[in-house]
């Protein structure tokens, strides 16, 4: 008895594990030939999740003061249930299981839509919702309805025909399938039953998908094939995107992993394009050992980011060569007794961060209050600089570096001040700029507490913990306390402690990187290590209120 019941809980495993490997997906209709496809799924999940959620039920009721039509769209809101004779929930739990979209061109090069979804057990919810919106459609008399309009691969269905379109759909199993097209339904149906191959048989689709996993929102887009559906693109973008071939990006909510993600594969042999002069390998940053956990705006660039823009420098100065230009280029070399391209461009180029602890004091248009006069000698005054933030430079090229450092200091004759800081030269000169040299790194700012906090954190050599899952090679890296900058747009005044859930600085910062591997850019964003990011982003309510009322 007690094998024969083994026996039998085997089967019916079995039996459930065959039968989750063969389960359709709405992803089986779409054709492998989409040329864009959007997918949406476990949105009932989402909508649970902020239901029991504290937070989103004190976000929720902070949005009325916000939205300025909110009580329009509250009236719109109850007006459609009544229609639908039903609740939001049930709106959602029945259409925010599983729904797909995608675009397509047929053999004459015509737009066909195909839009699957799937009931989430709800199929007879899909149904009643699908016949009221076929009465609405047929008292708006936009096209001539046509119900049990034919049969295809088994499968009964109705048409709604309008001027220059048609548009089929029908129910098969627990999916509501529609196509908007001559064929449209046809090829949906076909790909179906398995007699054309779907997206997932779609190379680069399959690839980036296994990749980065699905999202609550997936995108997929074939580039070539979309960017001439975008008629307000000009033609020098256009021509500049066409290096890249294919985007895969997700959205995710409900699981602790990166907020978004986004797979570009492109071109790396299409000659003359300045996109592509950027997307090369990146190399291991330096810079972020001056990072604080702290720190409101933190940004890094990879070496070859100043490589590209001084390739593209050197080509716009071959375009547009003027007389006036070469006699500034030559007095610019006379004056520094340097090259401009061997030794100026060469000693600018490398690691590049900007750091602000605070953004409530960061004013990059301070920098215009910067005074310089040359007279036979450079006068620098920075007096009027009054602003937080850091540059921090790791040169490729120190040597070519020092050549540039030398040439300035000997065309101004500023007085110089200099502190011993933890062990380092703190100089500072011009009223307010100070700088500071700490392995291999140049720091500079407009105040002396900037560069020793940055000196500080260098001599911590400790990486935070969070940066491990940053690429090794990144091409790009910041770190934003988007809290933070939403209280400066809110006139730099802070909410008030009852108006917020946790404060700013509570808040962990997010972090975005991109790197690029052979013919692939990755770009990411990471909101918490800790919590989803459904829950972090209630946080951000308040202060996206408080931003709006001020």
């Amino acid at each position: 008895m007690r094998r024969k019941l083994k026996v039998t809980i085997f089967i019916f495993a079995l039996t459930g594990i065959i039968f989750s490997a063969n389960a359709a997906k709405v992803a089986d209709f779409m054709p492998k030939e989409s040329i864009f496809y959007l997918q949406l799924q476990d949105i009932d999940e989402v909508y649970s999740e902020i239901e029991v959620s504290e937070n989103w039920e004190k976000a929720l009721a902070l949005l009325p003061e916000a939205v300025a039509d909110w009580q329009e769209m509250q009236q719109g809101l109850v007006m459609a249930q009544g229609v639908l004779s039903t609740d939001l929930m049930s709106v959602i739990e029945t259409v925010g299981y599983r729904t797909a979209f995608a675009i397509w061109l047929d053999e004459t090069g015509t737009q066909q839509i195909g839009l699957v979804i799937h009931s989430g057990g709800n199929l007879d919810e899909l149904q009643r919702f699908t016949k009221i919106v076929e009465g609405l459609v047929g008292m708006s008399g936009g096209g001539t309805l046509r119900l049990d309009a034919g049969v295809y691969q088994r499968v009964q269905y109705n048409a709604m025909e309008m001027p220059q379109n048609i548009v089929k759909y029908g129910f098969v199993d627990e999916f509501l399938v529609l196509g908007a097209g001559e064929e449209a339904f046809e090829t949906l149906m076909d790909t179906y039953r398995k007699d054309a191959p779907s997206i997932r048989e779609n190379p680069e689709f399959t690839k980036a998908s296994k990749k980065l996993g699905s999202g609550v929102v997936s995108v997929f887009a074939d580039v070539p094939s979309v960017l001439p559906m975008i008629g307000d693109l000009d033609e020098a973008n256009r021509q500049r995107l066409a290096i890249f071939q294919s985007f895969f990006a997700r959205l995710n909510l409900l699981e602790t992993e990166p907020f978004f993600q986004a797979a570009v594969q492109f071109n790396p042999d299409l000659p003359e394009n300045e996109i592509g002069l950027f997307l090369k390998k990146g190399a291991a940053l330096k810079t972020p050992k001056a990072l604080s956990a702290q720190d409101d705006l933190f940004v890094a660039i990879a070496p070859n980011i100043l490589e590209s823009v001084w390739e593209l420098v050197r080509t716009e100065m071959e375009k547009n060569a003027t007389g006036e230009m070469y006699a500034a280029i030559s007095f610019l070399e006379g004056l520094l007794n340097l090259n401009l391209e061997e030794d100026v461009m060469t000693g600018l180029t490398g690691e590049l961060a900007l750091s602000v602890p605070d953004f409530t004091n960061f004013d990059p248009q301070a920098v215009d209050n910067l005074n310089l006069e040359f007279d036979g000698t450079f006068q620098l005054d920075a007096e009027g600089v009054e602003t937080e933030g850091a540059i921090i430079f790791s040169p490729s090229n120190q040597m070519k570096w020092n050549q540039i450092g030398n040439s300035l200091s000997n065309l101004q004759n500023a007085s110089m001040s200099q502190i011993d800081y933890n062990g380092t030269t703190v100089s500072g000169f011009a009223s307010s700029i100070y700088y500071s040299k700490l392995n291999d790194l140049f720091l500079l700012g407009f105040s002396e507490e900037q560069v020793c906090v940055l000196v500080d954190e260098i001599k911590k050599n400790k990486e935070l913990s969070y940066l491990k899952q940053v690429p090794k090679t990144p091409v790009a890296f910041a770190q934003l306390n988007l809290a933070r900058i939403l209280e400066v747009a809110g006139d730099g005044v802070p909410p008030p402690a009852d108006k917020v859930f946790v404060s700013a600085e509570e808040i962990a910062p997010w972090l975005a990187w991109i790197s690029v591997e052979r013919n692939e850019v990755l770009f990411e964003i990471v909101l918490s290590t800790e919590e989803v990011p459904l829950e972090v982003l209630a946080k951000f309510v308040p202060f996206y209120v408080w931003t709006m009322e001020n």
